[in-house]
């Protein structure tokens, strides 16, 4: 009963999207429409590592493909990504992710996408899906276990933990109920366009509280774009062209989203547009934790130089002491453990490689 009322309401709403008294999701005349694409992990925290995907690389490059797609798609669209390189707000993953959220609320977004690749324990388990905020009470006990078996700790919010008298609480609930018709209409699109370049069409989910959806204001989704642990969605995934074809899934659906409230979007022109900068906020760096050391040297070598092909822009220099001072490092991770779990794919690459402490740019021995 609930899924056919709320089937219902986004039947009325868009239609009549053109007409701003109708709701907040509908853009005043003459005010560009925002989008703010998260590209999920990065930083201490990678995500799911199968051969050679990262999913923190990865989810990167597709959203900065979906930002470019975009700016030749709409011209009466700005797009926001909430990191474009190897960072994270915070050390604390819940932290983190509250901080992504806030900063789409501060750019004003109508439509914010968190994009992800999935993983399970059970290698048969493949296709896409894309989840959405709940805040029902049966859904919301179904917390452990329905979503990715890899994510990161500080990615759900336990329902226990939840105030339910709080006025944070029932604010919540009232976005819930105002966005959540306008998530699953852009949810069922994007799955859509994923499945038909072949991946098994999972649907639209919901269920656990992620800390990425819960502090934003808006029509918000988490797009997972198929599962690295199963060998049929890794060969996709890791073929030529797939990043762009997952790319074009996405802001498919974002056009498709924006015409059916608005009725129209506004084409760019044919010609690319010229690169602008970064306006992502600037993500809080790690000051002390573990970070994985490629080699030392006794002169200072330029980070990008051929032999750091492999890591090229995310290699760092820290220094040391004795003869071979000048240590330069990949990634930076609160816990020993977090970087460990790292240390295997980049041995590929430096066989050598071990994980030592870091403090304000200095390799440390306690």
């Amino acid at each position: 009963m609930r899924n056919l009322i709320i089937a219902l309401v986004l039947l009325v709403l868009l239609p009549v999207g053109a007409n701003a008294s109708v709701s907040e999701n509908v853009a005043p005349e003459g005010r560009k429409r925002v989008v703010v694409i998260d590209p999920g992990h990065g930083g201490p925290r990678p995500g799911k590592v199968m051969k050679d995907i990262a999913e923190e690389d990865y989810v990167l490059d597709v959203s900065k493909e979906v930002r470019r797609q975009l700016r030749t798609k709409m011209s009466n669209l700005d797009v926001y990504l909430t990191r474009s390189s190897d960072s994270a707000y915070h050390e604390k993953q819940a932290e983190d992710n509250k901080r992504r959220a806030e900063f789409a609320n501060r750019k004003g977004a109508d439509l914010y996408v968190s994009i992800h690749a999935n993983a399970h324990e059970k290698t048969t388990v493949n296709g896409c899906e894309v989840w959405v905020l709940t805040l029902n009470e049966r859904l919301m006990n179904q917390n452990q276990g329905q979503a990715a078996r890899y994510a990161d700790d500080g990615d759900f919010i336990d329902p226990k933990d939840i105030d339910r008298t709080s006025q944070g609480f029932m604010m919540a609930v009232a976005r819930q109920l105002e966005n959540e018709p306008f998530s699953r209409f852009f949810a069922q699109e994007c799955c859509r366009n994923m499945s038909s370049y072949g991946l098994k069409n999972l649907g639209v989910k919901a269920g656990p509280v992620f800390t990425v959806l819960y502090y934003f204001e808006g029509p918000g989704v988490i797009v997972e774009l198929g599962y690295l642990t199963n060998s049929d969605d890794y060969a996709y995934l890791s073929k030529k062209g797939s990043k762009t074809e997952m790319a074009t899934a996405i802001s498919d659906a974002i056009v498709s989203y924006f015409k059916a409230l608005d009725g129209n979007v506004e084409e760019a022109p044919n010609e690319e547009p010229a690169a602008e900068e970064e306006e992502t906020m600037e993500p809080e760096s790690l000051t002390e934790g573990y970070t994985i050391q490629l080699l030392s040297s006794t002169v200072e070598v330029d980070k990008n130089d051929y032999q750091f092909k492999s890591y090229k822009g995310r290699v760092a220099l820290y220094m040391g002491t004795g003869r071979y001072k000048y240590k330069y490092c990949y990634g930076s991770y609160a816990t020993r453990e977090a970087a460990a779990e790292e240390l295997a794919r980049v041995r590929e690459t430096f066989k050598d490689a071990y994980v030592v402490r870091f403090k304000d740019g200095n390799i440390v021995t306690k």
